[in-house]
C-alpha cells in the first residue's frame, strides 16, 4: 500500500540462537516474530534479541486461548495465535 519502505529479516548469532522474523522500517527494526507449534512460553533467545532491540515482539502459536501480555524489560511481548492477530495488521 505504499506505506513505507518495509523489509523482513530473519536473525541467528555465533550461539546458533535465531528468531523467525524482525520487521523493518526504513532499516529500522520495529517488530520481532516468533512462530510456533505449540509454545506458549517465549525462548531465551526471543527474549534475548527482544532485550537487545528494544522492540515489541509477537509470538504466535497454533494453541487457542486468545491472546496473552507480557513484558522483558519492559518491552511487550504478545502471544497470540495467528488466526487472531494477522487481522488486525494494517
Amino acid at each position: 500500500m505504499g506505506w513505507g519502505r518495509f523489509s523482513l529479516h530473519f536473525i541467528k548469532n555465533k550461539e546458533q540462537q535465531e528468531v523467525d522474523f524482525l520487521l523493518a522500517d526504513e532499516n529500522q527494526p520495529f517488530l520481532l516474530i516468533e512462530a510456533k507449534l505449540s509454545e506458549t512460553q517465549p525462548s531465551p533467545a526471543f527474549l534475548k534479541f527482544q532485550a537487545f532491540l528494544e522492540i515489541p515482539a509477537v509470538q504466535l502459536t497454533n494453541l487457542t486461548g486468545g491472546y496473552r501480555k507480557l513484558s522483558n524489560a519492559e518491552q511487550p511481548i504478545l502471544v497470540a495465535p495467528p488466526w487472531q492477530w494477522l487481522p488486525s495488521i494494517p
